[in-house]
């Protein structure tokens, strides 16, 4: 088999380009950015947004599966810019589509998230109400998603929560530029961590969130891979761990990893940022058999030893 991972520079498509290999797959890489790991039997270097340079590569190699990561993610970028969010995420995945479409490529596996749904103090489960208002990343994800339901592909659409974690081989780990994402930002910066808002309605007036392991999101990936192919209905799926941890307990419990103190400075609230996210998994169990292995201490623990290494 042979998998077209987009963004497989990036943190996530670093992870599924190991598990791809693994598994026997030829992995092909397109990307800005030229990948840091050893999973790529081919690297070609190009925009999502950029038609000619897809339309050569699918043009030389039969693909049988396109995992789709490329794209922007940071949430306060996106309230500032979104037109270039929407160019980059919505804009870039219909470039990808046309191109699959016409060479023939019927599978796509993709990115989107949980920033999708209108905020609620219960599990989201994917049949949830869904808004592009909360931020355009999530508008242009949204829209994305919308645009591969329709074009005719087999496809599986993942609402990530919260990814978080490393390797545990500790070949690779969460390690964007700039840095937006929580467990990150605290490991970097373990004198003081500012923290984006104390008045949310939490019971600790901190965001909530659901934070999985990459290599759980990973395997979820094969998982789908060998579903399309086993010419499975497409779907949409949640990926998470069904549990909350508030910004002020993440921040606690890496203390206790760190083993040291941890200063905490408050912000005001970040642009598009809900209150709570926390996935309903169920669907995922039921047609994935996803079951994640690792609790949230395996998570920090891992992004620890690989970002102190």
């Amino acid at each position: 088999m042979r998998a077209l991972v987009t963004g497989g520079s990036g943190y996530l498509g670093s992870h599924v380009c190991k598990r791809l290999k693994q598994e026997g797959w030829t992995v092909v890489v397109y990307d800005i950015k030229e990948p840091k790991h050893k999973y790529a039997d081919l690297y070609c270097q190009g925009d999502i947004r950029d038609r000619n340079t897809l339309d050569d590569l699918l043009k030389k190699i039969k693909i049988d599966v396109v995992f789709h990561f490329a794209g922007r993610i940071e949430v306060g970028e996106s309230v500032k810019i979104p037109t270039e969010f929407y160019d980059v995420n919505t804009g870039g995945t219909c470039n990808l589509l046309n191109v699959m479409v016409k060479h023939g490529v019927q599978n796509i596996i993709y990115s989107s998230t949980a920033a999708v749904y209108r905020t609620v103090n219960y599990q989201l489960d994917e049949y949830d109400e869904v808004q592009y208002k909360t931020n355009a990343y999530a508008g242009s994800k949204l829209s994305a998603e919308y645009a591969i339901q329709q074009s005719g592909l087999n496809h599986i659409i993942f609402r990530y929560f919260n990814l978080a974690g490393a390797d545990p081989d500790g070949e690779m780990g969460e390690d964007h530029d700039p840095e937006t994402h929580l467990i990150p930002r605290i490991i970097q910066n373990l004198n003081k961590v500012e923290v984006y808002g104390k008045d949310y309605n939490t019971t600790d007036g901190t965001c909530v969130r659901d934070y999985v392991h990459v290599c759980d999101v990973a395997e979820a990936h094969i998982a789908a891979a060998k579903y399309l192919l086993d010419g499975k209905e497409s779907n949409i799926l949640n990926l998470g761990t069904g549990k909350g941890y508030s910004v002020s307990k993440i921040i606690t419990l890496i203390e206790k990893v760190a083993n040291r103190k941890i200063d905490i400075k408050y912000l005001s609230r970040r642009p598009g940022d809900p209150a709570k996210l926390v996935a309903n998994v169920n669907l995922a169990k039921k047609v994935l058999n996803y079951r994640p292995k690792h609790d949230i201490m395996s998570i920090l623990q891992t992004a620890y030893d690989w970002h102190t290494k």
